[in-house]
């Protein structure tokens, strides 16, 4: 619990490892959560704004630790807090690259050393108690050198003592702890100048057009690459519907145009449809026998002196209407489109003219006319 409590501390002090580990792992747990419950804006949302404190206050942790003029504290946090809200609300490649480039002030601050000497626990040094989680190992040296018995023990002891001192720090181990205390403060003297060596570099005039360049066109690629992306995801959902439209087309069997500009055919069902070019571009369901819902003037279909027959279900699909009747009343349709003059459907006027003719000529058509 101390320790979820220090990562929320605002007067603490992190050094560098505390400071990026925290602050990827930010990152890193959005993108997992943002995967996870991608249905979800709102949750993601609440668990972006969580991370964003902790990042802010491991910046103002590790700005306390420099040195560093806090007026930076809030341009990591928020630049995070903003790309990851475009990665939330947007279906775009580029803000996902934009995550990572907010992640430039974590690097840049990473730079700077510590200013003072402090007892770091876990990289961590401030008001919250965190000794219960630091592990000290106590080494404890066995001599098996023998004392001979004396009638002074107290004084030979204390003699021995004394030469056991002497003789330790006088043995080459105790030189190698000594030289590899001082190595081990060379080599983090030789990270920090390194690390800042670094920055200097960058600071530098020529290497910051060449980091500026480069930054360019690291945004130039993402945006190429998510056109390419976006343009191939256009085509292959253009092939999607054509594959859907040639679908369509296959299910139904004996397709035939009749002069009037309408066709017949016969879905997989065995079901009379009827067909013709709609002046409606959504597709839609205009009437169903179902729920008797819908555009009344679909219902039925009314040829000129004769009976007319309900349909079941009329629809938009494709820029066409299609009307469905049942196979109950495929032979009574076949021969009033044969024999009758006109009809209406839909608000549609159809004439049936020369309809006898083109129905006689498809040997399956002639099969259901009856004379």
């Amino acid at each position: 619990m101390q320790f979820f409590k220090s990562l929320f501390c605002w007067q603490g002090f992190d050094n560098r490892l505390r400071f990026i580990s925290v602050s990827v792992s930010c990152y890193l747990l959005f993108i997992l959560f943002n995967q996870v419950f991608s249905d979800s804006a709102l949750i993601t949302s609440f668990v972006l704004s969580v991370f964003s404190i902790i990042y802010l206050a491991t910046t103002r942790r590790r700005l306390n630790d420099i040195k560093l003029l806090l007026k930076w504290t809030f341009a990591p946090a928020v630049s995070f807090l903003i790309c990851g809200l475009l990665v939330i609300f947007t279906d775009n490649n580029i803000t996902s690259w934009l995550l990572f480039l907010s992640l430039s002030p974590v690097l840049w601050l990473v730079t700077y050393p510590s200013k003072h000497k402090r007892t770091y626990i876990l990289g961590y040094d401030g008001p919250v108690d965190l000794t219960h989680l630091h592990q000290e190992t106590k080494v404890r040296s066995v001599h098996n050198k023998r004392v001979e018995p004396t009638i002074d023990s107290l004084h030979v002891n204390t003699e021995l003592v004394k030469d056991d001192a002497t003789d330790n720090s006088n043995t080459p181990h105790a030189n190698d702890s000594i030289n590899n205390g001082r190595h081990s403060t060379s080599n983090t003297q030789h990270q920090d100048d390194l690390a800042q060596r670094v920055r200097l570099a960058l600071v530098n005039y020529k290497y910051s057009r060449i980091i500026f360049a480069i930054v360019i066109i690291l945004l130039l690629l993402s945006l190429i690459s998510s056109l390419l992306v976006t343009s191939s995801t256009q085509e292959e959902s253009a092939k999607v519907q054509s594959s859907d439209v040639i679908e369509a087309a296959d299910k139904f069997q004996h397709m035939i145009t009749l002069p009037n500009n309408f066709t017949v055919m016969f879905s997989a069902s065995q079901a009379l449809v009827l067909t013709w070019p709609a002046d409606v571009e959504d597709n839609q369901e205009i009437w169903s026998l179902s729920n008797a819902q819908g555009d009344k003037s679909c219902t039925s279909i009314d040829f000129n002196s004769a009976v007319a027959i309900r349909t079941y279900r009329v629809k938009v699909e494709q820029n066409s209407y299609y009307a469905y009747f049942s196979p109950l009343d495929t032979q009574a349709l076949i021969k009033n489109i044969a024999f009758k003059n006109s009809f209406t459907l839909c608000g549609y006027n159809f004439s049936l003219k020369g309809s006898q003719v083109t129905l006689g000529k498809s040997p399956f058509y002639a099969n259901l006319i009856e004379y």
